[in-house]
């Protein structure tokens, strides 16, 4: 099943993501960028994992195509106070 990149940023944004997803019944998958990408650090090998404890590390988070809709929908729609006219 093919998978589509609806959020990247932050992990600690991306985990709230995935949580949010997940009580809507969603299955989002979290996947972490390298840290060599953003910065060099000299004693980190690529295939390390990353340290979890740096929450400013990059994350992106991919969904179902057939569910992309109905997740960026929930993520970035109207909320209901929106939609009540309040």
């Amino acid at each position: 099943m093919n998978q589509k990149l609806l959020f990247s940023g932050q992990a600690v944004k991306s985990e709230m993501v995935v949580l949010v997803l997940d009580k809507w019944g969603l299955h989002p998958e979290l996947r972490e960028k390298p840290s060599e990408a953003r910065r060099r650090v000299p004693f980190r090998r690529q295939s390390e994992k990353p340290d979890v404890n740096d929450l400013d590390r990059d994350a992106d988070v991919l969904i179902p195509e057939d569910a992309f809709e109905r997740a960026k929908e929930i993520l970035f729609g109207e909320s209901e106070i929106e939609r009540a006219g309040f």
